[in-house]
């Protein structure tokens, strides 16, 4: 097993992936594309993030982007985790634990003291962030006109 930052093949990879994982992510919500998943990825990148990777026998069973942004309410600097994936067949298995983690141990030692990321409601990731520590900050609320 391997957590690691994401080659540009694998980078490639991940952005293949990246319609399916945004329409799932967000319960439907967003119809996944890879004009916006690209977009993405690019703000991502450009932020000073990265995208790891956790390999275990040759295989990439998920991935976790995360990069830093000023949040104009703290005044400060602070880590963004926008995008986190386990493949179906390898959920259950504490991979998105230890990404989450991993992630979470390089931020803190790089001096980011607050980390936020956005989920949507429904999603089955969020008693995952809750037992890591996460708590709500803000609630998006909508109305269909």
């Amino acid at each position: 097993m391997c957590i690691r930052k994401a080659t540009v093949v694998e980078l490639e990879y991940i952005l293949e992936h990246s319609p399916t994982v945004m329409q799932e992510a967000t319960m439907g919500y967003r119809k996944g594309n890879i004009i916006t998943a690209s977009e993405l990825m690019s703000q991502t990148l450009a932020n000073n993030g990265y995208y790891l990777v956790f390999v275990e026998d040759r295989i990439n069973k998920g991935w976790l982007g995360v990069c830093d942004f000023y949040n104009l309410d703290s005044e400060e600097i602070q880590g963004m985790v926008v995008e986190l994936y386990v493949f179906p067949e390898f959920r259950q298995q504490g991979i998105a634990t230890r990404l989450l983690e991993y992630a979470l141990k390089s931020m803190k030692e790089k001096g980011i003291k607050h980390v936020q990321l956005n989920v949507y409601s429904g999603n089955q990731a969020k008693r995952l962030y809750e037992e890591l520590g996460f708590h709500e900050v803000s609630t998006v609320m909508e109305k269909k006109l």
